[in-house]
């Protein structure tokens, strides 16, 4: 009798399981892979590391007009992505972070590791990215760097 109930309580179990993930879930790409030339980052979605990372140097490629790129992030989930330019005294770079759990965290993310770059003279939130795939511009989202109010070496 106690084997009849354990099977029964497993079964009910796996289909209450299977019941709250929605239909198209193993459709949807779970994991984002970035890549990046000198003038540009370029993102995919996909099941796996390999085939976004693939996908999103192969737009790089496409692009880029013929800049060497290079896969630089991939997060599994891909959850909430962000790009931000950072300003330094000779150049600036793109930093991407990936994972968050939601568009506040990510964009707080973004605002730390401004905070923490001591070379950064700006930060400009360029984009963010839903964890669907949808680009939503950062329009206004600056913030000074430590070095924006730093006296010049002399």
């Amino acid at each position: 009798m106690r084997r009849g109930y354990l099977y029964a309580l497993s079964v009910l179990t796996a289909a209450a399981i299977g019941q709250s993930i929605p239909a198209d879930a193993a459709e949807r790409p779970l994991g984002i892979g970035f890549a990046q030339a000198e003038e540009g980052t370029w993102w995919c979605q996909a099941m796996g590391a390999e085939s976004a990372l693939d996908c999103a140097r192969r737009k790089c490629e496409d692009e880029s007009g013929g800049q060497d790129c290079h896969a630089t992030r991939w997060c599994f989930p891909a959850g909430w992505s962000a790009l931000m330019v950072v300003w330094l005294p000779e150049f600036h770079s793109t930093h991407v972070i990936c994972g968050m759990p939601g568009s506040d965290a990510v964009t707080a993310a973004m605002k730390a590791v401004c905070d923490a770059g001591l070379e950064f003279s700006q930060c400009d939130l360029v984009v963010t990215i839903d964890p669907d795939g949808n680009q939503n511009d950062a329009v206004g989202i600056t913030w000074p760097g430590p070095a924006a109010g730093a006296a010049p070496a002399q």
